[in-house]
């Protein structure tokens, strides 16, 4: 699947629920705004009961809409358009809905370096310490460290960048 394109299934089943397109998410979050024009944080929950909606669209909308601190640092805002703006790319990226969680539990807000560390099965171990802390790299949360260092370079040297990390650590 090219990484632009959003997998679309019209039907999930007997129980007519239909994972919805990427445009009518973005439609249904502009129909729930607060006063401010701001999505309300959990609102994942209530646009999928109205509709009917499942599907992998709508429960990575869940993990980037839980709260409106992690909707500000993953959009930059709370407006549809901006809490939409990471949806495509979280959604169609390879990792789970559990790593996209572990990942922006972590800070981390662009999905692409994290995809090699998952492949290499490094995820955990770069997010979180032996102790199951999460883990600082610079001061910062892991996540952010590795969305901000690497998030337009090669798998190769994001997975030596992380293998030398988790190794100095021991």
């Amino acid at each position: 699947m090219a990484p632009d394109t959003i997998h679309v299934v019209e039907d999930s089943g007997a129980d007519g629920h239909v994972e919805p397109t990427f445009d009518e998410v973005t439609e249904a979050l502009a129909e729930h705004l607060w006063r401010n024009g701001a999505v309300p944080p959990g609102i994942a929950g209530a646009i999928a009961r109205e509709h009917g909606w499942t599907g992998r669209l709508m429960e990575v909308l869940a993990v980037l809409t839980e709260d409106p601190a992690r909707m500000g640092y993953l959009a930059g805002g709370l407006r549809p358009e901006e809490v939409a703006t990471w949806l495509a790319p979280w959604a169609d990226s390879a990792l789970t809905v559990e790593q996209i969680r572990s990942i922006v539990d972590c800070a981390g807000w662009d999905p692409d370096p994290f995809v090699a560390v998952a492949r290499a099965g490094l995820l955990g171990r770069l997010l979180y310490t032996a102790d199951g802390e999460r883990r600082r790299v610079k001061g910062e949360l892991a996540g952010a460290w590795l969305s901000d260092e690497f998030a337009l370079s090669e798998d190769d040297e994001i997975l030596r960048e992380v293998r030398a990390l988790i190794e100095a650590d021991g």
